[in-house]
């Protein structure tokens, strides 16, 4: 609990490794929840409302540690926060690289080295954190940590306990010494050095303004891309539907064929099969489209008494249409022109059909349909 309260305190500091910690931590379970709940704008914003002030209070604490302003800490929240309502919104992979930009931003507070110190000496960060909040169960397994690394030997001396205090602490500080006076005494800041490398060298800050503006632009590349695809996949699902459309207009009936059982044949244009029969009264003309997949199950193919059934391209009713045997309501069952010879071999070698909870006949068929030229050369012996 006490760690989660050092989290949001607005008093304290944080030194550089808790600093990068705390950010790469956020960055990438931010990355992985928002991943996950795509599309679900309520949580991924409530996400992101939970993880900002996580970062700006980090921020802050790195700032009054390294004694600088303030006013640095807007630009790289303001840049996450916009950048994360980016990729919420837009749902494009590609725009999680926009996270190098606010992540390079942040990375410039890690250049500076805490400059904060109590009475001449370093203060006493415990888990990279000093403020107010009581971080002293982390320190005590920090210590017994350490202590556990050395080992007292233990002595016959009668007055041994005023002794071993004694040697601890003419042993522990000059420890101590090395470790937190020395190293930060004469051992040279990586970050100070790069930070000034960049401010004194104009070809390195070149570079990388080239290499955040190909990644937007890359980006924004991409993005264009993915719009292009959705309209192109968009026009590709709606032309099926103009061609379903028009097809019911426009689809010829050619070469009737009367069959024993009261249904007759048609070829359309294309050489596609078109069976009709008279039909009952029904309240709407398209029964059935492969197209929408939509409309009654039971005219989704044509089923033989054996073989194989052959699925319909889409089955309507027309009132007061002109057939062969007079005019009536009738059903129109158009199949596919690949599934011809197979729909004609069926219809001359099977003994019955049914289609849309109609049952046919097939006796006779064979010899009606060699009688005609138009569906003979489909009739295979």
């Amino acid at each position: 609990m006490q760690f989660l309260k050092s989290l949001f305190c607005l008093h304290g500091l944080d030194n550089r490794t808790r600093f990068f910690a705390i950010c790469s931590a956020v960055y990438v379970i931010f990355i992985m929840l928002i991943s996950t709940f795509t599309g679900n704008v309520f949580i991924s914003l409530t996400i992101l409302v939970l993880f900002t002030p996580i970062l700006a209070f980090t921020s802050l604490r790195r700032l009054k540690d390294a004694k600088l302003n303030r006013n640095w800490l807007f630009v790289p929240n303001i840049i996450f926060a916009l950048t994360a309502l980016i990729i919420i919104f837009s749902e494009q992979n590609s725009s999680y690289y926009l996270l190098i930009i606010s992540a390079f931003c942040f990375a410039v507070l890690l250049t500076y080295p805490s400059v904060n110190k109590k009475n001449s000496a370093p203060l006493n960060y415990v888990l990279g954190y000093f403020g107010p909040v009581d971080m002293t169960e982390y320190q005590q397994i920090t210590h017994q940590g350490k202590q556990a690394k050395f080992r007292i030997e233990p002595t016959l001396v009668g007055d041994n306990a005023a002794n071993l205090n004694n040697n601890e602490q003419a042993v522990l500080p000059i420890h101590e010494t090395k470790s937190s006076y020395g190293k930060s005494e004469y051992q040279i800041d990586l970050g100070e050095v790069i930070r000034l490398k960049l401010l004194s060298n104009r070809k390195v800050q070149l570079a990388i303004a080239i290499i955040l503006t190909i990644t937007l632009i890359s980006i924004c590349a991409s993005w264009f891309m993915d719009y292009l695809s959705n309209i192109d996949q968009s026009q590709t699902i709606q032309e099926p539907n103009k061609v379903a459309k028009s097809t019911q207009h426009v689809l010829e009936r050619n070469h009737p064929l009367v069959m024993p059982d009261n249904f007759s044949l048609f070829l359309s244009q294309h050489q596609g099969i078109i069976i009709n029969w008279q039909a009952d009264e029904v309240n709407s003309p398209l029964l059935w489209s492969q197209i929408s997949t939509q409309g009654d199950d039971s005219c989704q193919q044509i089923s033989f008494n054996k073989g194989n059934a052959i699925r319909t391209l889409m089955v309507k009713v027309e009132n007061n249409t002109a057939v062969p045997s007079g005019v009536y309501n009738n059903y129109f069952a158009s199949f596919s022109p690949l599934d011809s010879k197979a729909l004609i071999q069926a219809l001359a070698f099977r003994g019955n059909f049914s289609l849309c909870g109609y049952d046919f006949s097939l006796k006779g068929s064979q010899a009606a349909l060699g009688k005609n030229k138009h569906y003979a050369n489909w009739v295979e012996y």
